[in-house]
């Protein structure tokens, strides 16, 4: 059974609150960076679904009430720098749901959706292993450290085109060979269930939002991220 709860938890930047989905008896334990649009259902969701194959999962809330085009600016020069309140938040995150979860903190692995994935990469070195799924990639120097890491990335999304290779080749200097799944069919934000017709009308061609035609490559794209869980986590 899977109980999920609001949590507070402390950062360095001061007390936070997330979604927490925590199983009756977790095998592991990992922290989820939400999309550019904050906390929001399909993303809690994805922390139920993490949480139903045994994961401990933490969504913490990064925005807040704050103005959200200030904190997507905010998360990108975050990304870029590989430090800030975000990237902190992130990290505490980790010691509380090790915490909720009696997992050991090492074992703690980083998921991220969209403006998160990137925010995962760029945190990847505090955890055990990385999942990003179509967002931006961070300068190799700011990925230093990291472990084991899966990209996901949907072929419609001509946004992040470039995405996958440019994983590869950050990497590649530090000795890092991500697993890179591209599924061809599907557009942006493909592996989680929300819909919304503003961003999808607006995005069009170049993020090509369709949770529908992609509900089989949502559920090809979590067969992959569990089975590298599964190895790495």
């Amino acid at each position: 059974m899977t109980h999920t709860q609001d949590l507070s938890f402390d950062t360095p930047s001061g007390p936070r609150t997330g979604y927490l989905a925590l199983p009756d008896a977790p095998r592991g334990a990992i922290v989820v960076a939400h999309e550019i649009f904050g906390r929001a259902p399909e993303i809690e969701r994805a922390c139920v679904r993490l949480a139903g194959h045994g994961y401990a999962a933490l969504m913490p809330d990064l925005f807040g009430a704050r103005w959200k085009p200030l904190c997507i600016r905010q998360a990108m020069g975050e990304l870029a720098r590989g430090e800030g309140e975000f990237l902190g938040v992130l990290r505490a995150a980790g010691d509380a749901v090790a915490t909720r979860a009696s997992v050991p903190r090492e074992r703690v692995a980083v998921i991220g959706f969209c403006l998160g994935a990137g925010l995962a990469l760029a945190v990847g070195n505090a955890f055990r292993a990385v999942s990003a799924n179509y967002g931006d990639v961070p300068p190799t120097e700011v990925m230093r450290g990291i472990g084991p890491t899966i990209a996901c990335f949907g072929g419609r999304d001509r946004a992040f085109r470039k995405a996958p290779e440019l994983l590869r080749s950050r990497l590649a200097p530090l000795g890092v060979t991500p697993e890179v799944h591209v599924f061809p069919n599907a557009g942006h934000a493909f592996l989680n269930d929300g819909h919304h017709p503003i961003a999808s009308f607006f995005s069009g061609p170049m993020l090509s939002v369709d949770p529908t035609r992609d509900a089989a490559d949502r559920e090809a794209g979590w067969q992959k991220i569990f089975a590298f869980l599964e190895r790495h986590a």
